[in-house]
């Protein structure tokens, strides 16, 4: 376990002890994603109407052997943060039966999901703003004490910029990100208080625009425009309103260091292992054999080893919140 994981753990353990010496509870540290592909741990199966979805083989072949709707080999971000906070892996809310407990971490990420409600709205998916008003159902019935217990993790914007990729003059940074502050702000006010935002990743690093290896520099320009403004935003909301902590991680320099140089960080190719993944036809055709040699699992999300790569700069990023 890297260092600022264990530094996490331990934080939380000191705090138990404290607890048993003063006869002092400690409120338990839950949390809630949500966003799009990069954090769907299962929604997509739970939305019958969508066509954006990874629940078909070989998706999760590493970790399952079967689908679980995530779209990589194996485990995501919010498992991996899971893990070593200590919680068990979080439940997509649409698949929560009415009347049963509310679970420690809850996910309402959605395959195909983006900050506008446009972004592959012919898809069915679930925009960010349909995200919140799901969220709203759960925050009413909890109380406000009890909400700040809850660290909120959102990944929201790729596929703004994804879907547009072959005509980049129709990409709207101006809109995403006045939608991105006002649902932080929402955020506030359902009375959540601890509030992880994740950087677009460089997509023209991904493989499904990539030619020869060599990253697409007009792409990664407009996901550099955005995340520098997105990161001012996330940092700007937590001084505006009282108690609100925010922080940015960015996982864009890092996926973009992987890609440039992967030998350095364990990988044997910055590409992706199964290029007919999405096309959802012949996808056990060029199938890589060892996932984790590569960056990306398919021609745009990123394999278990890269993420649990970016796992150490998640865990910083929370512990700064705590």
């Amino acid at each position: 376990m890297k260092t600022w994981s264990k530094i996490l753990v331990f934080g939380f353990a000191i705090l138990a002890l404290c607890a048993c010496v003063y006869g002092r509870s400690v409120p338990q540290l839950r949390t809630i994603y949500m966003g799009d592909s990069i954090f769907d741990v299962g929604t997509n199966k739970y939305v019958k109407n969508s066509v954006s979805r990874c629940d078909f083989v070989p998706y999760g072949k590493t970790r399952y052997n079967k689908p679980s709707g995530r779209c990589s080999d194996g485990f995501l971000i919010p498992d991996l943060i899971n893990q070593v906070i200590g919680l068990p892996f979080s439940k997509p809310f649409l698949g929560l039966k009415a009347g049963s407990q509310l679970p420690l971490s809850i996910n309402f990420a959605l395959d195909g999901s983006g900050l506008l409600d446009s972004t592959h709205s012919d898809w069915g998916v679930v925009s960010f703003n349909e995200q919140l008003k799901q969220l709203e159902q759960l925050a009413n019935k909890i109380s406000k004490k009890n909400l700040n217990d809850f660290v909120v993790v959102i990944s929201s914007g790729g596929n703004d910029i994804a879907a547009n990729l072959q005509n980049t003059a129709e990409i709207d940074l101006e809109a995403m990100l006045v939608l991105l502050e006002k649902g932080l702000e929402q955020l506030y006010r359902y009375g959540f208080r601890k509030i992880v935002y994740s950087s677009v990743g460089p997509l023209g690093c991904a493989p499904i625009v990539t030619s020869g290896g060599n990253c697409v520099r007009e792409i990664n320009n407009l996901v550099e425009q955005f995340n520098g403004q997105a990161r001012e935003i996330v940092l700007g909301v937590a001084r505006k309103f009282p108690g609100m902590r925010g922080t940015f991680v960015d996982g864009y320099s890092l996926i973009k260091s992987f890609v440039e140089n992967p030998v350095k960080f364990g990988f044997k190719n910055g590409g992706g292992c199964c290029p007919n993944c999405l096309s959802h036809k012949n996808t056990l055709s060029g199938l890589c054999k060892n996932p984790s040699d590569y960056v990306f699992w398919d021609l745009i999300h990123p394999t278990e080893h890269t993420y649990t790569l970016l796992r150490r700069e998640f865990t910083k990023q929370i512990a700064k919140i705590l």
